[in-house]
C-alpha cells in the first residue's frame, strides 16, 4: 500500500516562517488567478490572514507597508495587484536571517546516553601519556559511565563488564579499565545526570489521631486522685 502523504521536509522551505505554510502557497497561486478584481481581493484578504498570524508586528513602523514587502518576497514573483497608496516597495525587499546555530555532530557521537561530560571525560583520557595520571582519568570515565546508567536504571543492577567494554569502543579502542579494578558504587549523593530520573523524597506523613487537651487534662486529674 503506498501513502499519499507531503511531509514538510519534501516541500519547498519556508521564506519567513511566522506566517506558515498555508500563507506561502496562498500567494504563490496569487496570480492565477485569472480576474483582476478577483485577484486583488485574494491578495487583500491573505494580507489580513498575514496580520492574524504575526499580530506582534503592529508594534513595527509602517508595518502595513512591511506585510505588503513580505507578501511579495513570499510570493517569489511580482503580484500583479495594485498596491494601496502611501505603500512603497522599492526598499530593500529581503528579509533579514539570522544565522542558524551549529548543532553538535551527532553522527561521530556513539551511545548517546551516557550524557556528553562522559564523553569529554573520555576524550582528555585519551590525550594523556600512559600512566598513573592516564589510569585514574580511565577510571573516572568508568565510573561516570556507570553513574549514567544507575540513573537510568534507577539504581538497579548495573553490568561493568559493559561498561569497560562501551568504554573500549567509545575510546577507538584506546582506554582499558583491567578487570581487577572494581568500579564503585555511587552514593546516595552523587547528583543524578539526568534531572528528569532524579526522585524526590516524600516526607512521611505523621497519620497519629492528634489528641485534645480535654482528654490529656481527664487523664492527669485521674492519676492525681489514683495517688
Amino acid at each position: 500500500m503506498e501513502w499519499d502523504i507531503a511531509y514538510n521536509t519534501t516541500q519547498d522551505e519556508l521564506v519567513i516562517s511566522e506566517y506558515g505554510r498555508n500563507v506561502q502557497e496562498l500567494l504563490r497561486n496569487a496570480n492565477s488567478v485569472e480576474d483582476d478584481t478577483e485577484r486583488q481581493a485574494y491578495v487583500e484578504r491573505v494580507i489580513k490572514l498575514m496580520l492574524q498570524m504575526d499580530p506582534g508586528i503592529k508594534t513595527q513602523e509602517n508595518y502595513q507597508e512591511r506585510l505588503w514587502r513580505h507578501a511579495f518576497l513570499i510570493a517569489g514573483e511580482p503580484l500583479r495587484v495594485t498596491i494601496p497608496e502611501g505603500i512603497s516597495l522599492d526598499k530593500e525587499t529581503e528579509v533579514e536571517q539570522l544565522e542558524r546555530l551549529p548543532y553538535p555532530d551527532q553522527t561521530k557521537s556513539r551511545m548517546r546516553h551516557y550524557g556528553q561530560n562522559v564523553q569529554q571525560l573520555i576524550k582528555s583520557a585519551i590525550a594523556l601519556e600512559d600512566g598513573p595520571e592516564k589510569d585514574q582519568a580511565t577510571y573516572a570515565a568508568a565510573y561516570y559511565m556507570k553513574v549514567a546508567l544507575s540513573s537510568w536504571n534507577q539504581g538497579k543492577f548495573v553490568n561493568e563488564e559493559m561498561i569497560r567494554k562501551d568504554l573500549y569502543e567509545m575510546s577507538d579502542k584506546q582506554l582499558v579499565l583491567l578487570p581487577d579494578v572494581k568500579i564503585g558504587v555511587p552514593g546516595p549523593n552523587q547528583p543524578a545526570q539526568h534531572d528528569n530520573l532524579r526522585k524526590k523524597k516524600k516526607k512521611k506523613k505523621n497519620n497519629r489521631p492528634k489528641q485534645n487537651n480535654y482528654a490529656n487534662k481527664s487523664r492527669s486529674s485521674r492519676s492525681k486522685r489514683r495517688r
